[in-house]
């Protein structure tokens, strides 16, 4: 199965799933990643937490690592993923588009049960920030 977008360069990107080891080793490494962020909850969530996260997934080699392996089994503007795909400067402006697609549909399915479980702690945390 496979899920498509469309880029902001108006590009289109077509995701198929990785396997289950290939999708687990990606959200494991993300897991790992965003284990030494620290979440305090007197602490306002503005850009430099956002910016913290960003930093710290993206400038991970082994996220990326396992993100390209999922990456191989998708589709940009109808061609496959590789490295070639991005020399072109304009190409490289849906990069991180791209990176966010394909994590988001291979972690999604994990994160959906947990998410379901720890609801009502998002909730509470949630109301923490709005006060």
């Amino acid at each position: 199965m496979s899920k498509k977008f469309t880029l902001p360069s108006g590009k289109e990107l077509e995701v198929t799933m990785g396997s289950f080891a290939e999708s687990r080793e990606l959200y494991q490494a993300i897991l790992r990643d965003a284990k030494g962020l620290n979440f305090d909850e007197e602490r306002d969530i503005n850009i430099n937490l956002f910016k913290d996260i960003f930093c710290t997934i993206l400038s991970s080699e082994e996220t990326e690592e396992k993100l390209w392996v999922c990456m191989k089994r998708c589709l940009y503007n109808k061609d496959k993923i590789t490295l070639d795909a991005f020399e072109k400067e304009e190409a490289r402006e849906d990069y991180l588009h791209i990176c966010f697609y394909v994590a988001k549909v291979n972690i999604q399915p994990f994160a959906k049960s947990l998410y379901a479980k720890l609801k009502p702690y998002f909730e509470t945390l949630t109301k923490n920030f709005q006060a």
